[in-house]
């Protein structure tokens, strides 16, 4: 392994760092380091296809939180902005507590780790319905866990983290699940900084899109680093398909559907485009 991904790790912090101390000041600076932490730094991170993946994700939060500080006229200090891009959760949004060892946290990720295993030894079928549904479990349960993980660490440290979902089967609708159940954290982000900003302008739905298109980037390119551009083009196009079934729902006026009518279209859309997302995920993976 090396001390490649080491070393590009402490680059993108030192990247972001710099992002964040110059944020008001040279605003046009602090955003190409940002980029250069999401873009560039991961190329550095070894041979190791999922090594280089992950680098190019941690550098694409640290570009987020950039984008933060230079966006928001917080009065923070400089050691306050360098804080909040080098926090994988919005520090924003994190609330102060008494330090606490959360072992129900701690329980709650080890119990997703036994679905992630199952799904991890079947996605190996050759069957490509049994890979991709076995690696859908796998995704899902290895994104709980870890966020679990990361928030009894901030636990630890005295900071309880917003909740990552909220019952996203129980979702209604496309725009339901992306907007208010599943990665609330991230969907807080676009809202904040592409949906509203153009809602005001009259442009909702090209905000919404927008979001979608930004989403669809942020997991293409770690893939592309990773892997190749074919499979990075496959994981951009599935974020790009549900902005399209989001408005195109709201075209259909599907509120006003029954709920069964309204959770088969949901459940047979993300059940339908869901490949899109777990096949390069399991090639990031090692897998063929």
């Amino acid at each position: 392994m090396g001390t490649a991904p080491l070393f590009a790790l402490l680059l993108q912090s030192a990247l972001a760092g710099a992002a964040a101390l110059l944020a008001r000041r040279a605003k046009p600076v602090a955003l190409v380091l940002g980029a250069a932490a999401f873009l560039g730094a991961p190329w550095l991170a070894g041979p190791n296809a999922l090594l280089r993946g992950l680098s190019a994700l941690l550098g694409g939060v640290a570009l987020l939180r950039v984008v933060d500080t230079v966006r928001f006229r917080e009065p923070w200090s400089a050691w306050r902005r360098v804080l909040h891009v080098l926090s994988f959760v919005d520090s924003r949004t994190l609330r102060r507590a008494p330090p606490h060892l959360d072992f129900l946290a701690l329980v709650r990720a080890l119990l997703w780790a036994a679905p992630a295993a199952a799904g991890f030894y079947v996605a190996h079928s050759p069957r490509l319905l049994v890979r991709w549904g076995a690696g859908l479990v796998l995704a899902y349960a290895v994104v709980e866990s870890g966020y679990l993980l990361t928030g009894a660490a901030y636990r630890a440290l005295g900071f309880v983290a917003p909740r990552l979902h909220v019952s996203p089967v129980a979702s209604l609708s496309v725009g339901e699940l992306w907007g208010v159940r599943w990665a609330r954290p991230v969907s807080a982000w676009l809202r904040e900084t592409c949906f509203r900003p153009l809602a005001r302008r009259g442009h909702p739905r090209v905000g919404l899109l927008l979001g979608f298109v930004l989403s669809g980037v942020g997991h293409a390119y770690p893939v592309f680093v990773a892997i190749d551009l074919p499979m990075g083009a496959m994981m951009f196009a599935f974020f790009l398909v549900q902005g399209v079934f989001v408005i195109l729902e709201i075209r259909l006026g599907a509120s006003r559907w029954s709920r069964p009518a309204r959770r088969v279209w949901t459940v047979s859309i993300m059940v339908a485009s869901s490949p899109l997302f777990v096949e390069p995920a399991l090639r990031v993976l090692g897998y063929p």
